[in-house]
């Protein structure tokens, strides 16, 4: 409680200090990643954006948010448009200042228990019929194990994990390899349309990954990583992931 403590105060004496200088960032989110970031009624929404939004809020800065292809958001700050980009591993954006993690996707491969699969590492997959995030193959280095490729697998790559989660749920494969927030929230979604009731295995093969953002300004940075520690320190964090029904991973 003590260090809880300390750090909100110490971010709330941030405040006084850079109010004169708060402004609205631009920022550049991925698209169509719910529960994380989706938008709705034209207003972007999901746990990414409250998570960022909270944490430049709480040292007074404000969010000007824009979604973008996944594959660009890396890129778009070798022009001017934006003041951060967000969903970063360390130097994926070039050259830039990294924010401390804050968010973590926790992949699983996901089993009905009545299949009693048993999983012991990545390279187990390749004996069952999978459903997959697209480009897993190159994001998961999948060709260290398997050099031929994904060729005579019964393998499919997602691009909407909506329809990757309905795939599994239809038993058109045996495993989905997804992150646990994300087929939990779909799951709901399909509940209402199909059987989700099946008893489940959530197998953890895979390490989870942790993002962070990067800025243009090592100033702007440095606020944020302040702005986070205190919605850490003070329940904000763990809120906004019970907003949505859902439990923060980390």
């Amino acid at each position: 409680m003590k260090i809880a403590f300390v750090l909100a105060l110490s971010a709330s004496i941030w405040l006084p200090v850079t109010s004169c200088l708060a402004r609205d960032l631009r920022v550049a989110f991925g698209q169509d990643k719910a529960p994380y970031l989706w938008v709705e009624d034209e207003k972007v929404t999901g746990i990414e954006y409250d998570i960022v939004h909270a944490a430049l809020a709480a040292i007074g800065d404000g969010v000007v948010p824009v979604t973008l292809p996944n594959r660009r958001v890396s890129i778009s700050l070798s022009g001017e448009d934006f003041d951060v980009v967000t969903g970063m591993q360390p130097n994926q954006a070039g050259e830039a200042f990294y924010s401390d993690e804050y968010l973590s996707y926790v992949n699983f491969a996901v089993t009905r228990k009545d299949k009693h699969i048993k999983l012991q590492g990545l390279s187990d997959l390749f004996a069952h019929s999978v459903a997959i995030w697209q480009n897993a193959w190159e994001d998961l280095d999948l060709g260290k194990l398997r050099p031929a490729g994904p060729n005579g697998l019964d393998y499919t790559e997602f691009t909407s994990q909506y329809r990757q989660s309905k795939f599994f749920w239809a038993e058109r494969c045996d495993v989905t390899v997804i992150d646990r927030n994300i087929f939990l929230w779909y799951t709901r979604q399909l509940a209402t349309e199909m059987d989700t009731t099946a008893a489940l295995d959530f197998q953890n093969i895979l390490p989870p990954i942790h993002v962070r953002a990067a800025f243009r300004d090592a100033r702007d940075r440095d606020l944020f990583n302040a702005g986070l520690k205190a919605i850490r320190a003070n329940g904000s964090y763990d809120r906004i992931f019970v907003k949505y029904g859902l439990t923060n991973p980390g």
